[in-house]
């Protein structure tokens, strides 16, 4: 059936699986369209807005995403996991007269916020939402990272830089949504890669240079073979050339290599974007194996739940979350449950059962409201209660209100991907944050060509991004990256750089277009405007074998 959006006005379709899965998990259909309740998700979700601030309870200077105006206290990691302050102590009766998303915005305003959410990660303090990690920077989202910087939701990976995206990569660089690739660059799409650069759409490749859509070749250069003498040879004359001239070389020569409709492995009955070993998977898109789940969004090992944001490991049964995961079940309209069950309107809690509205629980509790604890069955009664009142309101079935979240709306992923300006946001009721204007100076360092030209100084020099004009600096950990991988310096800042790795990306949308081949009717995330040549399925393992 066909529905109007309550935000945006434009119809989005619920069809007969959607209204089973709401009927599974007791709740109504959706007043939203898709791309509107990915926008209230991603505005609880802040992964690159940093700040200095002292920590509210013991005083030490921390990294935070929140900044010093905010409401609540903030802690420091240690502090905020410790038992020197009790969640049930800003616990709050549940006002029938009141709207619920009122009460669940006073209490999120008051219950102190970890300055990050990170979990069992060593020497990580710049990072948001990480977890077992070590030694890595700025690498939001990311999990089981080594010895990294600038990379963005990956996993798995070991000396790595400036990527989005990535699994079980060692010596990586300037990469999205690859996999098992050793010591490449410049590699977008490409699964089991080793000792190349510049490929799209290539599997079980080594020494490969500029290629696309290549299986099992060695010693390649767009696509054509060359002796291991020859391709050497050019190998060395592409140093001469800088990043950005070597990228749009190689992205003039993509256009000419046919395309898939949709970036899938071992997948069926499945239809989305980079997604692998799923099944009965519906617009997911950035994500590993996803079974009978629908509207997912760099997620990972999610089952029969839909509308989920970078949520990861043994999620089952959840509807409506941003972020959190490790086994979640039966969780709904939250921010960040981390082994959680049968809750719904939580925020950055841990271990919590049965409950409803909780912020900041990190220790095992159940039956609990608004951070107030109850027996079982007068939890039973106020729940249902509780649920009964928002249908009335007609906040049952919906995530929190961007009005709420925690963070300013351009200080959140949703400002990346739905932007907004200042007067448009305010005018919807979203906080702002006005931030301060650094003022540039003059770059003292040149960004060399190779990287054998750059000496440790540069760690010392201020440079100016070639994109948006901005200041950055190198890191001593960022320069020995790149001697090891064997790759310039970027002459972007690293928030540039990571612009252009999402640029290279197919958008999360699909579109109806006929096979450039045979005329068959396919679905892609190619845009009909688009100058790539899409080919069916069958067309193009044809062409591609």
């Amino acid at each position: 059936m066909g529905k109007i959006c309550k935000n945006c006005q434009k119809e989005f379709e619920i069809t007969e699986q959607d209204l089973a899965f709401y009927a599974k998990v007791e709740v109504p259909s959706p007043t939203h369209c898709p791309d509107c309740r990915l926008q209230r998700r991603m505005a609880f979700r802040n992964e690159n807005t940093l700040y200095k601030r002292k920590c509210d309870l013991c005083n030490k200077d921390v990294i935070s995403t929140f900044d010093v105006n905010r409401s609540f206290p903030v802690y420091c990691m240690d502090c905020w996991w410790s038992d020197n302050w009790d969640p049930f102590a800003y616990g709050q009766d549940i006002d029938f007269t009141r709207p619920f998303f009122d009460q669940l915005g006073e209490l999120l305003a008051r219950v102190p916020k970890s300055a990050f959410l990170q979990l069992a990660s060593e020497n990580c303090e710049y990072n948001a939402l990480i977890a077992y990690s070590k030694n890595t920077y700025m690498s939001p989202g990311s999990h089981f990272m080594q010895d990294s910087i600038y990379c963005r939701k990956s996993q798995y990976c070991k000396d790595c830089l400036d990527s989005n995206l990535i699994d079980h990569c060692e010596l990586t660089g300037f990469s999205t949504n690859s996999k098992n690739c050793y010591a490449c660059h410049h590699i977008i799409n490409s699964r089991s890669c080793v000792d190349s650069a510049y490929l799209k759409d290539c599997a079980n490749c080594k020494n490969c240079f500029m290629c696309s859509g290549l299986v099992g070749k060695s010693f390649c250069i767009k696509n054509q073979q060359y002796s291991e003498e020859d391709y050497k040879k050019y190998l060395g004359l592409s140093t001469q050339k800088a990043e950005e001239e070597v990228m749009n070389e190689f992205l003039n020569f993509d256009l000419q290599i046919p395309k898939r409709p949709l970036n899938m492995a071992n997948c069926e009955n499945s239809i989305g974007d980079y997604l692998y070993n799923s099944k009965s998977a519906i617009e997911a898109y950035d994500s590993i194996a996803i079974e009978d789940s629908k509207y997912i969004f760099e997620s990972e090992s999610v089952k029969s739940s839909m509308d989920l944001l970078c949520h990861d490991k043994d999620i089952e049964n959840c509807y409506e979350q941003s972020s959190g995961g490790d086994r979640n079940v039966n969780v709904k309209f939250s921010f960040c449950p981390v082994n959680c069950s049968n809750s719904a309107y939580l925020y950055a809690c841990f271990y919590l059962m049965d409950s409803f509205g909780c912020d900041g629980f990190h220790s095992r509790q159940e039956n609990v409201i608004l951070n107030k604890k109850y027996d079982k069955a007068t939890y039973e009664s106020l729940k249902n209660r509780l649920v009964e009142y928002m249908k009335q309101t007609g906040e049952w079935g919906e995530f929190p209100s961007i009005k709420i979240a925690p963070n300013a709306y351009n200080e959140t992923m949703a400002n990346e991907y739905f932007p907004l300006t200042r007067e448009q946001a305010l005018q919807k009721g979203y906080t702002w944050k006005d931030q301060e204007e650094k003022l540039n100076v003059p770059a003292t360092g040149e960004i060399k060509n190779s990287i054998l030209e750059t000496g440790d100084e540069v760690v010392n020099q201020i440079f100016a991004c070639k994109k948006c004009g901005k200041n950055y600096k190198v890191l001593s950990q960022e320069i020995a990256l790149h001697k090891k991988i064997g790759v310039a310096l970027s002459a972007f800042c690293p928030s540039c750089r990571q612009m252009n790795l999402m640029a290279l990306k197919n958008p999360r949308k699909l579109f109806d277009r006929n096979c450039a081949i045979c005329n068959a009717e396919i679905q892609t995330t190619y845009a009909p405007d688009s100058l790539y040549k899409v080919l069916c399925e069958p067309c193009y393992l044809k062409t591609i074998y």
